[in-house]
């Protein structure tokens, strides 16, 4: 046997392992063993673009994001329709604070066909950051209507919480709170309940009633002082 026969024999066997150890539901020795066997494929065959995605993937899961982004930014030379390399490296993008560059990406995604609804999210996350408020709650409803799953995702949820609270709509924004921290209590970490917004008019009542009080009192004191002289 030839020593191109034997590599093409050993990349097949290296998939097939890859294949298996995909499904495979011990995620750390999943990934550290399909990490080794990815390694290989692509010293075999540097033009294996599912590997190369693959390996980002694993240094994307580790927070290595400079290791990541070179391997998604490879993958993406070898096929740049390729959307979940966009999307990782658009994610990238949005740890790094380089929120500018990653909404050029996400929109570049929903042009794509059948980008993540992920997408929409982070795009949210990026405009959040921003403060770019109205923006970001569009993102967060088209995530959030896109199916039953999206509906009821407690940080979607609590983000949209945020940015409702930000533009001054806090009755939404406890409506949205509560349905979140029901969902996931733990959701109470990433900000407090809102607090109703007083209207305009309670509150002039209520600054009223303090004002009569201290006048009626002032009455009181008047009326007392007058007797004892």
């Amino acid at each position: 046997m030839d020593f191109k026969n034997k590599k093409w024999d050993e990349l097949e066997r290296l998939r097939d392992e890859v294949n298996e150890l995909s499904k495979s539901k011990n995620v750390d020795h999943k990934m550290i063993r399909m990490k080794t066997r990815l390694e290989r494929i692509v010293e075999l065959d540097p033009t294996d673009k599912i590997a190369l995605f693959w390996l980002g993937d694993f240094w994307f899961q580790w927070e290595l994001y400079e290791k990541a982004l070179g391997h998604f930014e490879k993958t993406i030379k070898l096929d740049e329709n390729h959307t979940y390399a966009w999307f990782y490296k658009s994610m990238i993008l949005n740890e790094t604070e380089k929120y500018k560059d990653a909404i050029k990406i996400f929109d570049k995604i929903m042009l794509m066909d059948e980008p993540p609804d992920e997408t929409w999210f982070n795009k949210g996350v990026a405009l959040h950051n921003l403060e770019k408020y109205k923006q970001a709650l569009k993102c967060y409803e088209q995530y959030l209507k896109y199916d039953e799953k999206n509906q009821n995702d407690p940080k979607a949820l609590i983000y949209k919480s945020e940015v409702l609270l930000e533009l001054g709509k806090n009755d939404d924004a406890i409506i949205c709170y509560d349905r979140a921290v029901k969902l996931d209590s733990s959701m109470k970490k990433y900000m407090e309940r809102p607090k109703p917004k007083i209207k305009l008019g309670k509150r002039v009542l209520r600054h009223a009633g303090i004002g009569f009080g201290i006048w009626g009192m002032f009455h009181v004191i008047l009326a007392i002082t007058r007797s004892v002289v």
